[in-house]
């Protein structure tokens, strides 16, 4: 039975439709927040309303938003990454967070394939071509998937989706994932270091959350271990990848080109780096938003909020489980497939 005035302040765009239908069936109103909150915003939010539980599309949840509503019950971040929120934070004040791991899978991993298509069958520099009213580059520049090895570094969800499209591309496929308990697919090649995957990767594809030991993992020294003329795409989070480390290389010739969904400042700016470079082909964090993705990692949340705030239970997509370790509440896993901590 649903508790008396239960609240949820969803941060950013709306839930899908049918997510705040099942929100409401279980007696829990959504008040719906500013759709892209800065800090102050969000806390003055969350002190106006005092929901029982925040839903995150977007905006930062720091101390000064814990502080503003100490009684905040369960985080839910509608998507795979949470870095976003201060996890420490809300562990010490007993708060669990959930994610939503592998609901965005398919929607990344046909991204890191329109990216690499568009590198390497250099398809915005052909169309201004034949906009300018110019036909065929005097030498073919374009190159083949087929027989090339395709590198994913984390192989969780959405690397296993990358490694499955990439194989009926005809690429040989090899990831680097230390985290992974689950045995590799029998298809894929497991290195066991970043530098043996770099090093035979025509192709770079990355699937790792933004922590600190995953910040600037692909340096300029990593940059540099890969094969001359390769491609990295990048779909997981912005600071993973140095920037300008990445514009040295394909300015020098090392790499080809790169695919960038992410970056270390959102929005880059028209200054920025990478904005210039022209053989980096740009998309604006968009690569896990399409109405199905939105749909799943909506469901994803109704669902882990009305599990923890109407039967105190906590799912597989608690990112944070020592919230309160000396809890006993039963834990229930949604209709999903595992996912490596490394889906992102």
């Amino acid at each position: 039975m649903s508790g008396p005035n239960r609240k949820v302040l969803v941060s950013g765009w709306p839930l899908a439709g049918p997510a705040e239908r099942l929100l409401a069936a279980n007696g829990i109103e959504v008040v719906q927040g500013k759709t892209d909150p800065d800090r102050r915003e969000l806390a003055s939010l969350l002190a106006e309303h005092r929901p029982d539980a925040l839903i995150v599309r977007s905006g930062t949840v720091d101390k000064s938003c814990f502080d503003a509503h100490p009684d905040l019950k369960c985080i839910a971040n509608h998507g795979a990454g949470h870095d976003s929120i201060d996890l420490t934070e809300a562990t010490s004040r007993g708060i669990p967070v959930f994610a939503a791991p592998g609901r965005n899978a398919i929607a990344v991993a046909e991204q890191v394939f329109a990216l690499l298509l568009a590198v390497r069958k250099r398809v915005l520099d052909h169309d201004a071509l034949v906009r300018n009213g110019s036909w065929r580059p005097a030498a073919p520049e374009t190159t083949e998937l087929h027989g090339r090895r395709m590198g994913i570094v984390g192989l969780g969800a959405i690397g296993e989706r990358v490694s499955v499209i990439a194989r009926a591309f005809g690429m040989r496929v090899g990831a680097h994932d230390p985290v992974r308990t689950q045995p590799f697919p029998p298809e894929v090649t497991r290195c066991a270091t970043l530098e043996d995957l770099l090093g035979t990767s025509d192709t770079v594809s990355l699937h790792v959350p933004l922590t600190d030991a995953t910040r600037n993992m692909i340096d300029a020294a990593a940059i540099g271990r890969m094969p001359k003329g390769a491609v990295l795409i990048n779909t997981a989070r912005g600071g993973i990848v140095d920037e300008e480390a990445l514009v040295d290389a394909i300015e020098r010739g090392q790499l080809s080109g790169a695919g960038i969904d992410t970056f270390a400042q959102e929005p880059p700016g028209a200054s920025a780096a990478v904005s210039a470079c022209r053989a980096i082909v740009l998309s604006p964090h968009i690569a896990g938003v399409t109405p199905e993705s939105a749909l799943r990692m909506s469901m994803c949340c109704a669902e882990n909020v009305i599990g923890f705030l109407e039967r105190r239970t906590v799912s597989n997509d608690i990112v944070n489980p020592d919230w309160n370790r000396k809890s006993a509440l039963p834990r229930t896993v949604p209709g999903q497939a595992e996912v490596s901590s490394c889906s992102g």
